[in-house]
């Protein structure tokens, strides 16, 4: 009687060879990454900067991101000694303007002034082309771009709370102001609107202007906005500040409280910036000396009182270990957020 065959063990063998294998694959790798890496750190920097900057960034002349590059290439070009210009690429939700930087010459003189949301929010929103966390490292804050609650004159709510409870009482409509997909604007707006259970309806709006001017003119009632913009208005009277969308209150509305303070933890989000970016395949020790550089101009007493007197607030210091915390917990709280949102409207 011919014996059954045994092809377990057989089956094992080859398992643990292909484990083995598997194992000393991996550990080949992974030397050769650590190695590569270890040599990448140890490369010295490159003569920098050796020509014109060219810092681009992903808005039209005019408004918050070109005033802030604009300022931050004026003391650039003073400390290093080159000309620094500004290269306005806007559209595309930024993708144009970082395949401008993608597409510049490999010599690290094009950088990328733009804000925090490129990074943080867009790419959970917006389909790109390439892997945007991948692509771009953050190196440092520049301005200060909180949001916050501002709502018509005659809208009665003063707080986030009251206008939660008035949108269950009120009979006529509620109507919010988003602006594009992909912002931070639209994201608090809808998460506002969920949390009315739908009593608030979210109206999408191409930019800010004409958001504001329906707002003013209460064909809205209410708005997620930059303080830098929003400042002026409610201080002119013509419109009025419900809650900042920070840990902390602004520093250009001391007198209105944050979210935090008013028990609101889902609307507390870290502070959104404009900030500086370099493409990831920088050598480090360059990165360093471009941190280097942007700490000697937001540090400066004369670039703060600059940048205060064209209605900028100065963003929190921080390290470069605490700012990329700072942006993946942003990344992790949005995904949260937006989790939150796909469900609740299925």
């Amino acid at each position: 009687m011919t014996s059954a065959v045994n092809f377990a063990e057989p089956a094992k063998q080859h398992r643990r060879s292909m484990t083995q294998s598997l194992r000393c694959c991996a550990a080949v790798l992974c030397t050769g990454l650590l190695a590569g890496m270890a040599a990448q750190a140890q490369t010295p920097a490159p003569a920098w900067p050796s020509k014109p900057i060219r810092i681009v960034i992903p808005a039209p002349p005019g408004g918050i991101t070109d005033g802030v590059a604009r300022l931050v290439a004026d003391h650039l070009q003073t400390n290093l000694g080159q000309p620094v210009v500004v290269d306005n690429k806007p559209g595309g939700s930024a993708v144009i303007a970082e395949r401008a930087v993608m597409n510049a010459p490999a010599d690290w003189h094009t950088l990328m002034i733009a804000p925090s949301s490129v990074w943080t929010d867009f790419p959970l929103t917006v389909k790109t082309p390439f892997d945007v966390h991948k692509t771009f490292t953050y190196v440092s804050d520049v301005a200060s771009m909180v949001h916050m609650l501002v709502a018509n004159n005659s809208f009665p709510p003063n707080r986030i709370q009251e206008v939660l409870d008035y949108a269950q009482k009120s009979s006529g409509p509620i109507n919010i102001a988003n602006l594009s997909p992909g912002t931070r604007s639209d994201m608090l707006g809808e998460l506002l609107s969920e949390k009315s259970g739908g009593r608030i309806t979210a109206v999408p709006y191409k930019g800010s202007a004409p958001a504001i001017v329906d707002l003013i003119g209460n064909q809205v009632q209410l708005t997620f906005e930059v303080v830098t913009n929003a400042a002026p208005l409610i201080k002119a009277g013509k419109i009025k500040a419900l809650g900042v969308v920070s840990p902390n209150r602004s520093r250009l509305l001391p007198d209105v409280p944050s979210f935090a303070e008013q028990n609101m933890p889902d609307f507390v989000l870290p502070d959104a910036s404009v900030g500086l970016f370099v493409l990831s395949s920088t050598p480090p020790s360059l990165v360093q000396k471009v941190r280097q550089e942007m700490d000697k101009v937001t540090q400066s007493p004369k670039f703060q009182a600059q940048l205060r007197s064209q209605g900028f607030d100065t963003p929190q210091p921080s390290t470069m270990p605490q700012l990329q915390q700072k942006m993946l917990s942003t990344v992790e709280q949005n995904r949260k957020i937006l989790s939150k949102l796909r469900v609740a409207g299925n």
